[in-house]
């Protein structure tokens, strides 16, 4: 969804610097001299570069009061470019003395009018430059007609061909600041705008935006769509969506809603599950924010090559179509899909509704609806399980960011829209919604829930900052929240937490809750946990008692506990109310080895698995004792987060393997025995189970011996079946891959007949991730060129796709064959605008557990090269994870790192 070209800050604020943080009543209230209006708009210039400075952003914020637009758009199937007229209805908050700028990024200015006068302007390919002697009123209307090229990157309006039935389709994606590649305005969250729009496009086509339509006429080959005005929102969450969708209709309460999708993929959407999570989630965000739904109506549109999951336009939500399963999708599949749908919808309060003042505080928003929607899972769903899943995923996410050199406080300044999506990451949504999920447990449900309900009703249609939210939290609770928002939001870094206990004749008589921190981050956190005591019962491991605690500092005494029978495992996150990293004592850890599977509680089991493989990360735990630990205990476990959890361990074992440096014959024991467990255990899952399904999606990525591949090869083939199993499209394209990534039978053949069995879009990708992970120089070096000089010839989606495939963990040998070619790119990459490239560019650095590997991300690094922020902190923590691999192999191998 990011777009980061480089963009150069220019500021003149030495002595006049005080005037460019004046608040708009302040300037007004000194406007009266010319000397304060010069030394507010001097202050700061902007360069002719891509983006948007926070700096000019404000300065922008001070000249206009007032924005509305109305705009109208000709699209149709053919051509290569679109064309638009806007017209802005400006209001300002003084008499200009410096130019006015109008974000407008890579389009053609055909001319501007201003009160229905054409004026002269300047255009730099980033924005459109009047002169204040063309704008000396308070209150214009400035017109630009325009053309601009469609987008084959996801960004702005995106072009897409279906290659199935040739129909064409059309949608948009703007955050942070692409929405100035659909027309002329100013891009800033800040300045809210009402958007009368009006489309022109061909007449089998449905257009959708924020409002429904009032009108549609129709002209020969087109219709002429005519919008009502829309309610005030930021330009980042505007829409304009249209084709020849298939589209079902439903109701939520009296909020009619519809969902879309291109006709070729209407055949495997469940329109069911869309509307029954929508009322859901609806029935749910109403009553808890006690705000209606402001916006009339609510549209679904799901659309091809989009570069994110979903996104939160008002009242027109674009999903990505990787959540339509053309097979039957498992519960987890069906829960990321409610997931998402509730995400977005909690947007529409939170976000839309009320919006934050810059990029800054676009972590809350993302926050907000991560912790939102699992809630509303949790509590108005089919889904029992939600906050494992939350745990299971969004978590561990969060977890692992945390603790890469990269990670950073939740809340950061962003000085440009370039930077606004450099760190938006697990931090942004699993740590923020993780410590949101915390502050009920802190603060008290309902003073939460009130708090947020408050903000909703005295920010509706406005900006905020943080200080807004937790100002209102804090009120409703009674609670000065000012050193939690330190604690919390402004320092970086994973605390651990970890249970030193006593017992004296059978009871406990001392137990205190420590916690560390980095040395680097050396906060101490205040939180509050429960510490949850396991002892067997019969011939099950039970909780005996959960004791809520709130800790705080080094160390804290909980008391309650005293008196406790002697617990045999002590878990300090039980329910995992807490954000922090657990170490278990040495006695909880004995004991889970040898109960593991007598535990009755799934998320405590599910937690400890969780526990046991971060010790395999921290090189405390050996990766072979671990293997073998998973092989003798997860085959008779039924709890399918937990499976989820262990496959998918197993399966990044078995990754690691191919990298450690190691006795091939160990390496060659412990992959046969990751292969063989997967198999087995995908033939004894219940049929069609969400077990065997996730088996299954294991045992393709640890397929390796020609006994494994020949199973696989059988299976596509249908000469081979396992009772229940059903092989969708995207499964079969599993298995061809596998094939191609070993070279194994009619690889290459393989891939042709599955293209003339199904020639979507889909496939065509699939088809040139599975050539591209073939172990082959002549196709690295294809794909490199395509990647590296070609790159113009192909749509984003295809390039990541490819260099998502280019080099498995076993084809280290391939890449430091192309390592020279790849860092060879570098400058080319980094001095590129095209942003969204950027991040494809940094998945051809695969992990390299070798010295060889730190050293090379290290030469970049310290090359003094100024790095694309994406670019940086994809080479830092790439460099981070290769020195981690490194350290596990020496821990499997028995000595120390170097």
């Amino acid at each position: 969804m990011n777009r980061s070209g480089k963009f150069a800050l220019g500021v003149l604020c030495s002595a006049v610097l005080a005037a460019c943080s004046l608040e708009p009543n302040q300037l007004q209230a000194t406007a009266g001299t010319s000397t304060a209006q010069a030394l507010a708009e001097s202050a700061v210039a902007r360069d002719n570069a891509p983006g948007l400075s926070e700096q000019y952003a404000k300065l922008r914020k001070q000249q206009i009061a007032q924005v509305d637009y109305k705009l109208s758009v000709t699209i149709a199937k053919t051509g290569e470019a679109f064309s638009g007229r806007v017209i802005a209805d400006t209001q300002f908050r003084r008499n200009l003395l410096q130019p006015l700028t109008i974000d407008f990024a890579g389009g053609e200015v055909q001319g501007v009018q201003v009160d229905g006068k054409t004026v002269p302007f300047e255009y730099n390919g980033h924005f459109i430059t009047i002169a204040p002697e063309h704008l000396k009123g308070r209150k214009h209307a400035i017109a630009v007609d325009y053309t601009h090229a469609y987008s084959t990157n996801g960004s702005g309006l995106h072009r897409f061909q279906d290659p199935v039935d040739g129909e064409v389709y059309m949608y948009t994606d703007f955050e942070p600041y692409d929405a100035n590649r659909l027309f002329p305005h100013f891009d800033q969250p800040n300045l809210k705008a009402h958007y009368t729009l009006d489309v022109t496009a061909p007449k089998d086509w449905s257009v959708i935006s924020s409002v429904r339509e009032k009108n549609i006429a129709q002209k020969g080959d087109v219709n002429h769509w005519v919008f009502p005005q829309s309610k005030k929102f930021s330009s980042y969450i505007f829409s304009l969506h249209a084709g020849p969708f298939t589209q079902w209709e439903d109701d939520a309460d009296g909020i009619p809603l519809r969902l879309f999708a291109r006709k070729s993929l209407a055949q495997y959407v469940k329109p069911n599950d869309w509307f029954t999570f929508t009322k859901q989630s609806f029935e749910f965000f109403q009553k808890y924010f006690e705000v209606d739904y402001p916006f009339v109506k609510y549209d679904q549109v799901i659309v091809p090559d989009f570069n994110a999951g979903a996104m939160e336009n008002v009242a027109a939500v674009t999903f990505n179509e990787g959540y339509v399963s053309r097979g039957e999708k498992t519960q987890a599949q069906r829960m990321r899909l409610a997931n998402v749908i509730a995400h977005e919808m909690a947007h529409m309060w939170f976000g839309d509704l009320v919006t934050m003042n810059w990029w800054d505080d676009l972590w809350l928003n993302e926050s907000f609806a991560t912790y939102m929607a699992n809630l509303a899972l949790a509590e108005n769903s089919e889904f029992n399980d939600a906050w494992e899943n939350f745990y299971l995923g969004t978590k561990q996410w969060a977890y692992g960011e945390d603790q890469l050199p990269t990670t950073h406080a939740i809340q950061l300044p962003v000085k440009n829209t370039d930077e606004a999506f450099a760190n938006f990451d697990g931090i942004t949504y699993g740590k923020g919604g993780s410590i949101l999920k915390q502050l009920p447990y802190y603060l008290g449900k309902e003073e939460f829930r009130k708090g947020v309900s408050n903000y909703l009703k005295d920010l509706s249609y406005k900006n905020s900052t943080l200080d807004d939210f937790m100002g209102h939290l804090g009120k409703s609770a009674g609670k000065d929240l000012d050193q939690w928002q330190q604690q919390w939001l402004y320092k970086a870094g994973l605390n651990t937490i970890a249970v030193n206990f006593q017992c004296e004749d059978g009871k406990i008589a001392s137990l205190t809750i420590e916690q560390s921190a980095p040395e680097e981050y050396p906060v101490l956190r205040e939180q509050r946990t429960q510490v949850g005591l396991y002892n067997m019962a019969g011939d099950k491991m039970v909780l005996s008692k959960a004791i809520p605690v709130t800790y705080a500092g080094a160390s804290t005494d909980v008391t309650a506990a005293k008196g406790e029978a002697c617990p045999q495992i002590v878990y300090p996150n039980e329910g995992d109310w807490a954000f922090a990293k657990v170490n278990l004592d040495k006695v909880s850890v004995d004991n889970m080895s040898k109960h593991i599977n007598d535990i009755d509680k799934p998320f405590t089991r599910l937690m400890l698995w969780q526990s046991l493989f971060d010790s395999v990360t921290d090189a405390k735990l050996p990766l072979d004792e671990f293997v073998s630990f998973a092989i003798s205990n997860a085959g008779v476990e039924t709890d399918i987060n937990v499976i989820r959890l262990v496959s998918r361990y197993l399966a990044t074992s078995y990754s690691f393997l191919n990298q450690f440096q190691m006795d091939s014959a160990k390496r060659t024991r412990l992959q046969l025995a990751i292969e063989t467990f997967a198999w087995e255990q995908l033939q004894k899952a219940p049929a069609g189970s969400d077990t065997q399904k996730t088996w299954f999606g294991t045992f393709t990525g640890v397929a390796h011996t020609d006994k494994a591949l020949a199973n696989a090869r059988n299976l596509l083939r249908g000469e081979l079946t396992i009772d229940g199993l059903k092989l969708d499209p995207d499964m079969r394209w599993g298995l061809i891959t596998l094939q191609n990534q070993h070279l194994y039978s009619d690889y290459a053949q393989a891939i042709k007949s599955e293209l003339a069995k199904d020639n979507s879009d889909r496939s065509q990708l699939n088809a040139i991730a599975a050539e591209a992970i073939r172990p082959q120089q002549e196709i690295k070096a294809k794909w490199l060129e395509n990647l590296l000089q070609n790159r113009d010839e192909f749509k984003l989606a295809q390039l990541k796709y490819a260099a998502g495939a280019l080099f498995p963990t076993e084809q280290g040998g391939l890449y430091d064959a192309n390592a020279e070619r790849i860092i060879g790119a570098l400058d080319d990459v980094n001095s590129s605008d095209a942003s969204e490239f950027v991040g494809t560019y940094t998945r051809l650095f695969p992990l390299s557990c070798s010295e060889k590997g730190v050293q090379q991300m290290s030469e970049i690094l310290n090359s003094g090269k100024s790095l694309n922020p994406l670019l940086e902190k994809a080479l830092k923590n790439r460099r981070f994870r290769n020195q981690s691999c490194l350290n596990m192999a020496a821990a499997m191998n028995g000595h120390s790192a170097g």
